[in-house]
């Protein structure tokens, strides 16, 4: 049935005073969408003129300082049906979803309008202070808040929340190059400066919060130094990472004993190879590594070092690891590998990324997320030089994640991400 709207006096409408519908933080909204486009949906109103459904629209309305708004009279709707329709019209929004792919589309083509007048905020853009650190109240402070770092697809560790993150960590004596020669071959093919590099314990702190069950297993074949095993210790997981060096083995169950943990930690002097005397099938949580970027770091002169092999060799070693390694993974679990594309001797890259991708693809696992990980460093410094061959200065690294199982029991593997004890706010480490 279709009935007459009509143009009435704003001050002749009375809202419904058992409304149970919260709606002040959307009133901004609707008034902004109101004076961008006029008021084009009437409010619902009883015979009495009681608001059935528009309370928004009519909140709205008022702090525009409108006179008279439209408005349909559903004098036909007995009191039950009334109390019901007021009831529906809230609910029927609560089961709309959005398509964010399809969403992030339709913004892309909206110009010269700025949608976040309408709610649509750019939660990406982050306020940074004088210090470098994100303000408070910023964009992405309710993100950090739930997943340490907002869970986009692109993780800067430029932004202030993640280099205040990053000094707690090394207050705890997390970030050290302990048991790795100084100044290892690092730089030309990822266009990087030539230091010791060392892993990020905030993207081990990420990666534990986002991948790994509470109290799970994490498997890593390519251990390297402390940081990956000591983030998951201080954290409460169990971590088995296997290395070649010797050295840095001893050096890292030295070092973890000035650490603060809740799990258990262990280094295991070996060639992954050889994973499967240390290992059972399918008995861990979360494959969780940092491979050598083929040789573009030189570890040691050991034969069996991926980084001291030819290209040919280095890709079959390397894939056989990653082929054992696989079958340690329970099934409904995610591996994460990071790793960058290196430039070969003529200057074009080793696809390390896309072989990684092939050979866990060929494992039964799929391809889930691919993040970019945007480094700090000096890339201004060395992008004239780089750019006379036209190299872009590479600043980034993959962290790629992979998942074994149907992505459809993520939810009940895992859950909702809740609330946890933070390990960097305690025992004042962070005064």
């Amino acid at each position: 049935m279709t009935q007459e709207i009509i143009s009435m006096p704003i001050g002749n409408i009375k809202p419904y005073g058992k409304n149970p519908r919260i709606n002040d933080a959307s009133v901004e909204y609707v008034a902004n969408s109101i004076r961008e486009f006029g008021f084009r949906q009437p409010i619902v109103v009883d015979k009495d003129m009681v608001i059935i459904a528009g309370h928004t629209r009519w909140k709205a309305s008022k702090e525009l300082g409108l006179k008279e708004v439209p408005v349909i009279i559903a004098d036909d709707l007995t009191e039950e049906q009334v109390k019901a329709y007021r009831l529906a019209d809230n609910k029927a929004g609560e089961s709309s979803l959005w398509d964010y792919d399809q969403l992030d589309m339709e913004l892309a083509e909206i110009m010269d309008i700025d949608m976040a007048d309408f709610g649509f905020i750019d939660d990406d853009v982050i306020e940074i202070d004088e210090d470098g650190k994100a303000e408070e109240g910023g964009g992405c402070s309710h993100l950090t808040d739930m997943f340490i770092v907002p869970p986009f697809s692109v993780l800067d560790t430029r932004q202030g929340y993640w280099q205040e993150r990053k000094r707690l960590w090394k207050e705890k004596g997390v970030c050290t190059s302990d048991g790795r020669e100084e100044k290892l071959t690092f730089g030309d093919g990822l266009g990087m400066s030539a230091q010791t590099s060392i892993f990020d314990p905030v993207l081990c702190e990420v990666i534990y919060r986002w991948f790994c069950p509470e109290h799970g297993k994490v498997l890593d074949p390519f251990a390297g130094g402390l940081p990956r095993g000591a983030v998951a210790y201080a954290k409460g997981l169990d971590y088995l990472g296997i290395d070649l060096s010797k050295e840095q083995v001893e050096s890292n169950r030295e070092l973890i004993k000035n650490i603060e943990g809740r799990g258990k930690v262990e280094w295991v002097n070996d060639d992954s190879a050889h994973i499967g005397k240390y290992a059972d099938d399918e008995s861990f949580d979360l494959i969780f590594s940092c491979p050598p970027y083929f040789d573009l770091e030189k570890y040691s002169d050991d034969p069996k070092d991926l980084s001291n092999m030819d290209y040919e060799h280095f890709v079959k070693a390397y894939c056989t690891i990653l082929h054992k390694t696989a079958a340690k993974l329970k099934n409904n679990r995610f591996a994460v590998i990071v790793l960058s594309d290196v430039r070969d001797k003529n200057g074009g890259y080793h696809l390390l990324c896309d072989l990684t991708r092939k050979t866990m693809v060929d494992e039964g696992f799929c391809v889930y997320n691919e993040l970019i990980l945007l480094n700090t460093g000096t890339a201004h410094l060395r992008a004239k030089k780089n750019f006379i061959y036209r190299k872009n200065v590479r600043t980034h690294q993959e962290v790629m994640v992979f998942y074994k199982g149907d992505p459809k029991m993520i939810q009940s593997e895992f859950g909702i991400l809740q609330a946890e004890d933070d390990v960097l706010n305690q025992d004042g480490s962070d005064e």
